[in-house]
Parts: structure tokens; sequence; C-alpha cells
């Protein structure tokens, strides 16, 4: 039942998916030939094969539709939304290439018209491929059945795994649940290993995982052996456990087998890569469309204000613990003070348009050159000074983790209130928590979200912002 029934509902999903968005182009074609804009035959003859194979990179992008040993709900309704808004942005950008009048196009009825139907679609398909996956156990005749022998920590999360995306298996639980046994020899622990794979054999089970101490996986040839002889497939994972309370990540190096202390997206290359793409392209956009008018701006008042150059740059910390120039439109005067002391609330070394321009985060406008040129990010932790740096070094346990990443203009931290001054080490820990959880849960969807969060707070206006 696994891989058959999961098959064929990828391989209907895939279709009925892609006739959408086929239909989705139909309409628009509908509407946008109503119009006289001078359309090119080229471009209405491969306005189809466009949608397809911008809906064929998007899926595969994603992954929308592997078929995985344990299928997760969640996880296909975010990669479905994700492929959706990716296809819909390449195809506009055809558009836009071929294209004269496409403010027209964006705003006309026929995008309008297309973009709900396509909505509304995903919205009833993934409501109907819900019920379908909820009730596809109860058609199927031969369930493949799964079970777990071992009982400790390890076992208790991989069950929960199972029991959360049991969609396509019959998952029947951890068979030694209500066992204490402590084996204290291996000899002990292979007596009652074998015993369990004969009794799962009896009891019809497809696949055991057997999750076991490190130290009592011996022999394995034999097991597997016994598991082929009664046609079940056997899994044994290490139970970790008893080493840290921790969560480790694990992954593969050829033929080895990694533990990390955690998972890191931003070590994928390809990740870093699309992260790479965003800053340019914003700080391109921000450099040439505001720092262009907002600069020169700005400087005649800064200069009017008090003597001294345009941009405050300080040594701060960045990704790998290297030093860089950080750049901000000066808000205080010159020589008024040590500059390692952070800014405080009605701080007197700050100047008249120096309030108004932190007040808003204008100040550190000039960062985005900081983000062309490499040295940050348009969203990581914040970079500190050097001196902080090594002093809540000292003190926060994990507190250069943060720095595995490049420093950002904003962050999550910054947007869950955690801005600004840190009186106390308890303040800097919480903020170190949450940058380590963006270290953690990159994704480029976070990053557009902290960016969204990040205008609606500085609208708002931030009570940290001094």
């Amino acid at each position: 039942m696994r891989n058959r029934h999961k098959f064929t509902f990828m391989i209907c999903c895939l279709i009925v998916d892609m006739l959408a968005m086929v239909i989705g182009t139909i309409i628009f074609l509908k509407f946008a030939l109503k119009v006289d804009l001078g359309w090119s035959s080229l471009v209405i003859n491969k306005m189809i094969p466009i949608t397809i194979l911008s809906w064929l990179f998007s899926i595969t992008y994603f992954r929308l539709y592997r078929v995985s040993s344990l299928f997760n709900l969640e996880e296909f309704y975010g990669n479905s939304w994700r492929a959706f808004l990716t296809q819909v942005i390449l195809w506009q950008s055809y558009i836009f290439f071929f294209h004269d009048d496409i403010f027209y196009i964006i705003i006309s009825n026929a995008s309008l018209f297309q973009l709900c139907f396509l909505t509304f679609y995903f919205l009833v398909s993934r409501i109907l491929f819900t019920v379908v996956i909820v009730k596809i156990k109860s058609w199927v005749d031969k369930r493949y059945t799964v079970a777990i022998w071992g009982f400790n920590k390890t076992s208790i999360e991989l069950a929960a795994q199972l029991e959360t995306n049991a969609y396509f298996i019959d998952f029947i639980g951890i068979l030694n649940e209500n066992s204490s046994v402590n084996y204290k020899s291996k000899e002990d622990f292979s007596l009652a290993l074998t015993n369990a794979i004969n009794s799962a054999s009896e009891e019809k089970i497809d696949e055991l995982y057997i999750v076991t101490k490190p130290n009592f996986i011996i022999d394995l040839n034999y097991f597997f052996e016994l598991g082929d002889k009664h046609c079940m497939r056997l899994k044994f994972i290490p139970d970790f456990s008893t080493m840290s309370k921790a969560h480790f990540s694990v992954s593969h190096l050829n033929n080895f087998h990694v533990i990390k202390p955690r998972y890191e997206p931003l070590q994928n290359a390809n990740n870093r890569l699309i992260k790479r793409i965003f800053d340019l392209v914003f700080s391109t956009l921000v450099i040439v469309f505001i720092l262009s008018w907002l600069y020169p701006l700005l400087a005649i008042i800064i200069k009017k204000q008090s003597e001294g150059p345009v941009l405050f740059k300080q040594l701060r910390t960045g990704k790998k613990n290297e030093p860089f120039w950080c750049y901000k439109f000066r808000s205080m005067y010159i020589n008024a003070g040590d500059e390692s002391k952070q800014a405080q609330k009605g701080d007197s070394r700050t100047t008249p348009i120096g309030k108004f321009i932190r007040r808003t985060s204008l100040d550190e406008m000039p960062q985005f050159f900081n983000v062309f040129l490499g040295s940050m990010s348009i969203v990581g932790p914040r970079p500190h000074m050097i001196k902080h740096t090594t002093d809540y070094n000292d003190h926060i346990h994990n507190f250069m983790v943060r720095h595995f990443v490049k420093p950002g203009i904003t962050g999550l931290a910054q947007i869950s209130g955690l801005r600004g001054e840190t009186k106390t080490v308890s303040d800097m820990k919480r903020r170190v928590r949450t940058d380590i959880s963006y270290v953690q849960r990159w994704s480029l969807i976070t990053d557009l979200k902290i960016c969204f969060m990040t205008i609606i707070v500085t609208l708002k206006g931030d009570d940290n912002a001094f």
C-alpha cells in the first residue's frame, strides 16, 4: 500500500494541478484578448507552454510531489503555496519581458480573474486532498504495517513522527512500551531482539524500527538475515538521547553518519546562493530608488546641524567572527563620549535629526551598501560592537552561534521586541536565543516575512527605537 497508493495519489495531484494552471492561463487569454493591446502571436502561442514549464520548474524546485517514506501534510501545503507563488512570479515575468503594456496586464481583469481562479482552486483542492488522504487507509485491504521495538526517548520521538505522518502506513506503535527490562549484556539484548522479530513476523509487521543504544547494535547481518527470512524490513536507529538532552541534526557524508548540534539551512550552497541573490536584488533596488535621493537630503541636514562626516562607521563583528566596517547615518555629535556605549533613551549625544532617523530606523539605510558589498545581509542577527561580542561571549552559552551567518539590517529578534539597548545579560540571552532560532529555521519565506514585519513595526513605532 505504502508506495503504490502514495505514487498514485501524487500523480493524480500533479495532473489535476497542471490542468488547473493551464485553465488559469486560458482564462487569462480569454479576457486579455478582448482588449487590443497589440499582442504578438509569438507571445500568445507560447503562453500555455510557458505556464507548463514554469509550473514544472516550481514543483521540481520545492519537491512538491516527492514520494518520501513519510508524508508530511503541513509540508505539502507549504510547498504547494510556495510553488504557486513562484509560478505566478515566473509567468508574470515572461509577460513583462515580452509585452509593452505591462502595467495594464498586471492590473487588468484578466490577471485578476486568473489569480482568483487559481487561489480558489488551491484552497479547495488542498481540502479535498486532505479528505482523500485521511480516508485512503480505509479503502485499502492490505495495509503496510510499521512498528517500533525499543522503549526510550528516541523511540518516543520517532513514534510521534510516525503517528503524525502515518497517512500511507499503518503504524502499530512501540511493541515493548510496557516493558521495563534493562539489558545488562549484549547477549541478553540479542536474544530479546530475536524473539521480538519472530513475534513481529507473526503479527504481520512489514517494517520494524529497532531503536537501541549504539553499543548494543552488533552482528547486524544476523538480524537482517532474520528479517529477510520473515520478509520483514528492519531498520536500526541508534539512541543517542543518553548522551545529551539537546536535539541533534544527523546527516550523511558519503558512507559516514555525521551528528551535528543543530540543523543549519544556510550550510547548503543552494540556500546561500538564494539568500545572496535576494540580498543583491533588494539592496540594489533600495540604493537606486531610495538612497539615490535620500542620501543627499539627509547629508545636507546632518551637516547643517552638526560638524562631522555624514556617515558614521564602526567596527562590528561579522560572519565567522571577522570584523567589518558597519555604516550608518551619523546621529550623534562627534567627540560626544565613549563610542562603545550603547545609545539610551533621551541620550544627550543625539542630534535633533539623529533622534528622528534613529526612531524611524533611517540611520540604518547606509547598511544597504554593506549588503551590496557582501559583509551584511538584509535579514540576520544584528551586528554588535567588537567589545560587546567579547564581553557577552564570556557570559552567554552559544553566543557565537549567531555569527555562523552574515549579520543583518533587520532580524527575527528585532521584530520580536528585542531591539535596542540590552541593559542586562538576560536581555541579551533572549536576543541570542531568537537569533539562533533564525539560524536554524532560515528560509526565503522567513526572510520575506521578517522584511514585511519590519516595515509594519517601523510604521507603528517601536518603543525600543531611540
